[in-house]
């Protein structure tokens, strides 16, 4: 099917179920990426990214500009890999919501023996109200108490005189979810399942024993400051710095030069130090990654000064890179405060410590600087958990803690693919003892 973007190549049908195609919309860009299914984990083939357009905080404000933007990353994939795409597991940010509900049910008097049965009946109980004008797309069922017995996985055949079960709901606006979706299937193709920001970068980031254990994630990103507690391998808390409130104010409470109130994450960050320093954001970027660290012992590693193109392109700004650093680390203060303060279930028994992805992870010296506001927790940077094909092309960027949550839409649509065909063997195995049956009967 020819499409505005001209993709026509069709790939990742549900008929040949051999690749996964995955595609995550952040603010800063779409990344996509094509991998190989039939081993342990996804065997990536290619995964390239285009720069966002008509996308804000992970929001569709522009639905043709975001459009072109997602096509011409599934274009670069596919070419890449030499692969069609029809289907894609999509990844998005924007307004997600975390909310917690138990249900407790009484056991047969006589028995006093939790069945299947009372497992099913209790978790269809809890059918997941998320509100108005909000969808559900991810549940998380779990643990459950069986009497005065908690913290149980599996509460089938123990006895007690009630069973209680907590579940925990990811969603998101209805409105906003419908707009990501229309610009996705405007590019010619169908959506096989979606998932949100920050479950999926988890998900990329941390292996099923280190989410059992226990970690913390943090996503510097550039639409928004997120964190995420794990623990007992269940989503616990999720914090949005910044949502709440309007500019970016720096540790000694003077606002940056008024950072507009719909910017956040990096790019509020990029923007607040274009002002300060009179260079476009771009610039700033750049400067972000080669002349810009946290805490003194990096500082002093970086040159003195950087010299740069003036906003205007006519002549150069000389950077006092020991400016840009302090100033950097007024910005981004507040926002760690505020993310530990948030996490409130952080401790030090999560044995993991902190993961951070994002792209703004890779500022030098982040890592240690984010230990010290963590009480010394053990930090390090994600690196997505995935497995490279012999001849894969992967866009370098995406290769360390910006294609974490790549490497999540990946696994996620993995396992989906696989309960899939387990269902449909099971399927299968009913239809024909049905018709065993049918013939026994007859004879």
């Amino acid at each position: 099917m020819q499409s505005e973007t001209g993709i026509h190549r069709q790939y990742g049908s549900r008929k040949d179920g051999g690749l996964i195609v995955a595609v995550d919309i952040g603010s800063a860009r779409v990344a996509c990426a094509i991998a190989e299914l039939g081993r342990e984990r996804p065997m990536i083939l290619a995964a390239e990214s285009a720069a966002s357009y008509g996308i804000r905080g992970g929001e569709i404000v522009d639905l043709a500009r975001a459009s072109e933007a997602i096509g011409i990353a599934i274009q670069a994939a596919a070419d890449r890999a030499d692969a069609q795409v029809q289907t894609v597991v999509v990844g998005l940010s924007g307004d997600t919501k975390l909310s917690t509900t138990k249900a407790t049910m009484n056991l047969d008097r006589e028995h006093r023996t939790v069945m299947p049965a009372d497992v099913v009946r209790l978790r269809r109980s809890l059918a997941g109200d998320c509100g108005a004008g909000r969808r559900l797309i991810h549940r998380f069922d779990g643990p459950y108490s069986v009497g005065d017995l908690h913290g149980v996985e599996h509460p089938e055949g123990l006895n007690g005189d009630t069973l209680e079960m907590q579940a925990s709901f990811l969603s998101a606006s209805s409105d906003r979810l419908d707009n990501v979706l229309k610009a996705v299937r405007a590019v010619g193709v169908e959506i096989e399942a979606v998932s949100l920001e920050p479950y999926t970068g988890s998900m990329g980031a941390l292996s099923h024993d280190e989410r059992a254990l226990g970690a913390a994630v943090l996503d510097f990103g550039a639409g928004a400051f997120r964190g995420t507690l794990w623990e007992g391998g269940r989503l616990r808390q999720i914090y949005v710095a910044g949502r709440e409130s309007a500019p970016l104010v720096s540790q000694s409470g003077r606002c940056l030069d008024g950072i507009a109130p719909s910017l956040g994450g990096m790019e509020g960050v990029n923007m607040a130090l274009s002002r300060r320093f009179r260079i476009a954001p771009a610039t700033a970027q750049r400067l972000l990654r080669t002349h810009a660290a946290l805490g003194q012992e990096e500082v002093d590693k970086i040159s003195p000064f950087a010299e740069v193109a003036a906003v205007d392109g006519l002549g150069s700004v000389r950077i006092d890179t020991r400016e840009l650093s302090r100033t950097l680390e007024e910005l981004l203060a507040p926002v760690a405060r505020s993310l530990r303060e948030s996490l409130s279930g952080f401790a030090t028994g999560h044995s993991v410590g902190v993961v951070l992805i994002g792209g703004g992870a890779r500022i030098k010296g982040m890592p240690q600087w984010i230990s010290k506001r963590f009480g010394e927790a053990t930090v390090r940077l994600g690196i997505p958990t995935w497995d490279l094909a012999e001849s894969a092309h992967v866009q370098g960027d995406l290769l360390d803690c910006a294609g974490c949550s790549l490497a999540g839409l990946l696994a996620l649509g993995a396992e989906g693919r696989e309960r899939a065909g387990f269902k449909r063997s099971v399927s299968i195995l009913a239809r024909i003892g049905a018709n065993l049956r049918r013939v026994v009967a007859s004879l």
